[in-house]
């Protein structure tokens, strides 16, 4: 993983049943892995049935895979009340970063916090474009990214007999590179 050389805190305070909750996107560190693993299940589930596929990636990655995966990547979480309940991940390919299983907990989807996860990855890298990948089934993904400024860049590649996915790209003109 790489390491931390500064820290973006995002902190949002929201009344939720009467009660007011602080959301706050941090980097992640090596220990903060088998949480975001179990996290990482629970989020990608649903899109494992989507594709009638209970091998969906990253449904079947490992704690050992995961932890090689982290090695220069930036891990950020989503913490609220102590839990990691969303997480991202950004590697820099020089003139762009690629963003990767952008998740959140189930029972805290639809509530901004993907969005947050995405703006905070981009606060983290000074290059001039973002590209991810996402599944070609999953419209409401798509259309968060597209309300992002993504754009679908036509290109697919198929991952499984039912999965495809689809690459989308985000230019941010006057920003760094190598």
């Amino acid at each position: 993983m790489a390491g931390v050389t500064h820290s973006i805190r995002f902190k949002d305070r929201r009344a939720y049943r009467g009660s007011v909750l602080r959301l706050e996107i941090i980097r992640a560190c090596k220990d903060d892995l088998p949480e975001i693993l179990i996290l990482q299940r629970l989020a990608f589930y649903r899109v494992g049935l989507r594709y009638n596929d209970p091998d969906t990636p990253p449904l079947p990655q490992t704690l050992d895979e995961l932890v090689e995966e982290s090695d220069g990547q930036v891990f950020l979480k989503a913490v609220q009340d102590g839990k990691i309940i969303g997480a991202i991940r950004g590697k820099d390919n020089g003139n762009s970063c690629r963003i990767s299983k952008v998740m959140v907990h189930p029972d805290h989807q639809d509530r901004g916090i993907g969005r947050k996860l995405v703006n905070a990855i981009e606060k983290e890298f000074n290059v001039p474009m973002f590209d991810l990948r996402t599944g070609h089934l999953d419209e409401v993904t798509i259309s968060l990214y597209k309300k992002l400024g993504y754009v679908l860049t036509g290109e697919k590649e198929q991952i499984t007999e039912t999965l495809w996915f689809v690459r989308m790209k985000k230019e941010m003109p006057g920003r760094g590179g190598k």
